[in-house]
């Protein structure tokens, strides 16, 4: 499935370069928050956050239509919009709600809520959350579904078509880690001299080893390098997951065809629409 996505991803290049334009934020973000300009790296973040959206709704709104063309991804990327979006913040507003109710149980008893433990919380609650909901984006701009349609849809078709959804976020989840692998072993190649240093560091040392140490270690070429493999393998995940998921959700939608719609009259008869 994955690479007759990326095959056919060839076909529509505004998905390039929608993926393209996210990676160029993602890494300027991250290099910000290396260089300790928090007060930049998080606003743009936010506007990371705000523009991935609009590039998800204009991107299966191309693989949807099969129109390539810049308006096309333009005009979808305003229609679905905040389908893609409200329902993002609906899961995080809840997510935070119940690990509040989970957690402030144990605050009043007294016991002591540890980041360790607030984290594995967090953990254990998004997972499902997020496995469940996997499918609102492609439900909302694939068949135009508003807020709570979009995740009502997307839990009926993780749960028809359970391992179906499984295999498909383990395989992804192992390509993504295979080019990470094949990246990490390039990019080590590569600086290898810059990085031999930290084999005669103490282990002591090793454990306090941050990000910034790493960026003087490497010097200028080092990051810019460290920035173009990260940039690629942003650019490749986008493509890899919105086309893959396109596939999969075409899938599984033909074969779990959404509930018709309609409404109850007065004496309780049902009409559809």
């Amino acid at each position: 499935m994955f690479f007759v996505a990326l095959r056919d991803s060839i076909r529509y290049p505004v998905v390039w370069v929608a993926a393209a334009v996210y990676a160029v934020l993602d890494v300027v973000q991250l290099l910000l928050s290396l260089q300790g300009e928090t007060f930049f790296s998080v606003r743009l973040l936010v506007i990371e956050y705000l523009i991935l959206p609009f590039l998800l709704a204009g991107t299966y709104g191309v693989l949807r239509d099969e129109d390539a063309s810049i308006r096309h991804f333009g005009a979808g990327g305003v229609e679905n919009y905040f389908r893609v979006l409200l329902p993002g913040i609906v899961l995080a507003f809840f997510a935070v709600v119940i690990l509040v109710l989970l957690l402030l149980p144990l605050s009043i008893m007294g016991a002591g809520l540890s980041t360790d433990l607030i984290a594995g919380a967090a953990l254990a609650l998004m997972i499902p959350v997020l496995f469940f909901s996997f499918l609102y984006d492609t439900a909302a701009c694939f068949e135009g579904l508003g807020v709570f349609d979009s995740l009502r849809r997307s839990f009926a078709l993780v749960l028809a078509h359970l391992w179906e959804v499984i295999v498909f976020i383990l395989t992804i989840l192992a390509l993504l880690l295979g080019l990470a692998f094949v990246l990490l072993v390039g990019w080590t190649t590569i600086l290898f001299e810059q990085l031999s240093p930290l084999a005669s560091l103490p282990a002591g040392e090793l454990a306090t080893f941050g990000p910034g140490q790493l960026a003087a270690m490497i010097g200028t070429p080092g990051l810019a390098l460290s920035a173009l493999f990260y940039w690629l393998y942003i650019v490749v995940s986008f493509v890899l997951v919105t086309t893959g998921k396109a596939r999969l959700f075409r899938s599984v939608a033909e074969a779990t065809p959404p509930e018709p719609q309609g409404t109850y009259d007065e004496k309780g008869r049902y009409y559809r629409y």
